[in-house]
């Protein structure tokens, strides 16, 4: 393999990576063997193959070798695949990432107000995390309601007809079922039991549902009992589960509204002049010139803080599991499959920048 950098600027790098016909073949057997994916395979397989070979590609090999280059990336990567990756084939790749200027010098502010973390619309927000823990852990009743809206469950007998002969009925399927994968998902909304929903018309063969039943969702009442079945970071009480479902908002949305006022303080500041190649990096991210400049700026601050205050411990390491597991909760379901190691490295960053001010005395808040 070989790379070759290009420094394109003092915020903007690149890399050309060329592997060999023999280290695609070595890849490509590599990701096939461990997924089961050998011998003669389907379409959908192959592209699937591909998939994880352009994964393995993407998350190992670059990850080393951008690991041992004398600049530090951050943010996201581009990816421009300049040959297929096919086996027999050479592969030559660019790279392309924002990088951190060696020369930049951050000045931040005296003292930051404490009044940037007041969050006016929290209780709503809490209120919906309640309501999003209690959806996903089944705790809810259903009732019987005369109209669909867009929340609905709705049973109904599936038909296939053509010129009103009934070629096949299919009994009890339901608006989230896989039975039939071509349902819009507004074609509930508003009918009313009794109701026929044309659901396709093809070539005079049409597919409609017959509504037998519309039911609502309704959330149980928040109970000791129901915290405790819930377990919901070992929370047994009413008082405890709110209070910590506050505590994990209050905590993640500070660091966030800490590095976007930093960041906004620098960028006002204007002694930052940003290249024109890292605005091209953000074509499609559909962001504005400041959105772009601010989070340039925000993993500025991040880096160059954990490289020069860099203490022995992480003050608030039980906090971070916690949003960790909040954030794993609603936003992925229990059984999700992540990278909780990249999660934590990424957060301790983060929250260095909160540790950092605080120690500084440029902010006075407990957390």
């Amino acid at each position: 393999m070989k790379v070759k950098q290009d420094y394109i600027s003092s915020q903007y790098h690149q890399l050309y990576i060329v592997f060999s016909e023999e280290e695609v073949d070595l890849i490509f057997n590599e990701v096939a063997e461990i997924n089961d994916l050998m011998g003669r395979l389907s379409k959908v397989k192959r592209e699937k193959l591909l998939d994880l070979v352009k994964e393995k590609i993407e998350n190992e090999i670059v990850d080393e070798e951008i690991a041992k280059i004398d600049v530090v990336p951050i943010g996201f990567r581009k990816y421009r695949y300049l040959t297929i990756p096919k086996q027999g084939n050479r592969l030559l790749i660019i790279v392309q990432f924002c990088i951190l200027p060696t020369d930049l010098q951050l000045k931040f502010p005296v003292k930051i107000p404490n009044g940037i973390f007041q969050v006016p619309y929290e209780r709503q927000v809490i209120k919906d995390f309640t309501q999003q823990i209690l959806l996903l852990n089944n705790q809810y009743d259903y009732q019987d309601v005369e109209e669909a809206d867009s929340s609905s469950v709705v049973i109904y007998d599936l038909y296939y007809t053509k010129d009103d002969y009934i070629i096949n009925v299919i009994k009890d399927q339901a608006n989230f079922s896989e039975e039939y994968e071509n349902i819009d998902e507004d074609s509930f909304i508003n009918c009313r039991i009794g109701d026929e929903v044309v659901l396709d018309d093809e070539n005079g063969l049409i597919v409609k549902a017959k509504v037998k039943e519309i039911k609502n969702k309704v959330m149980r009442r928040l109970s000791n009992e129901v915290v405790k079945d819930i377990n919901f970071l070992g929370c047994k009480t009413v008082s405890e589960f709110r209070n910590k479902i506050r505590d994990v908002f209050t905590f993640s949305s500070t660091n966030i509204i800490l590095l976007n006022y930093l960041a906004d303080f620098i960028i006002k500041a204007d002694y930052i002049k940003f290249d024109e190649t890292v605005f091209t990096h953000f074509e499609g991210e559909d962001l504005t010139e400041h959105e772009i400049k601010r989070e340039l700026v925000k993993e500025y601050i991040i880096w160059i803080i954990n490289f020069n205050y860099n203490d022995d411990g992480v003050s608030y390491m039980e906090k971070i599991i916690e949003e960790y597991e909040f954030d794993k909760i609603l936003f992925g379901g229990p059984h999700r499959v992540d990278h909780y190691q990249d999660f934590i490295n990424r957060r301790i960053y983060e929250v260095r920048v909160l540790e950092y001010c605080i120690d500084q005395k440029m902010l006075d808040i407990e957390i």
